[in-house]
């Protein structure tokens, strides 16, 4: 599983540090929606659907804060390139919603 997707370089024996299609990982904290923590849950796995061509490989799991003030979630799925796998952040870190990625 990886994380980060900046790094898309190559090993140093030139071998690429990335494969797709590949399982990656996205958090994103947010604003604990009151009684419904699943509620920023729901929205940030819809953002992450909305991109994917592989819905059906998305899943999540959620933590609240301390104070249960903010929640992370944080979403697995399949990215096929390089492409889908940027899309995913830039449109995660896009939303009004979400206070920070990982």
């Amino acid at each position: 599983m990886h994380d980060d997707p900046a790094n898309n370089g190559t090993a140093d024996d030139g071998r690429p540090l990335r494969h797709f299609p590949d399982t990656y990982s996205i958090k994103a904290v947010g604003k604990a929606a009151g009684k419904d923590p699943d509620d920023f849950a729901s929205h940030a796995t819809a953002i992450v659907m909305s991109v994917v061509d592989a819905q059906d490989s998305v899943s999540h799991k959620t933590r609240e804060s301390k104070n249960g003030t903010y929640l992370s979630v944080t979403i697995d799925f399949v990215a096929r390139d390089q492409e889908e796998l940027d899309r995913v952040f830039t449109t995660m870190n896009a939303d009004d919603r979400v206070v920070w990625v990982l």
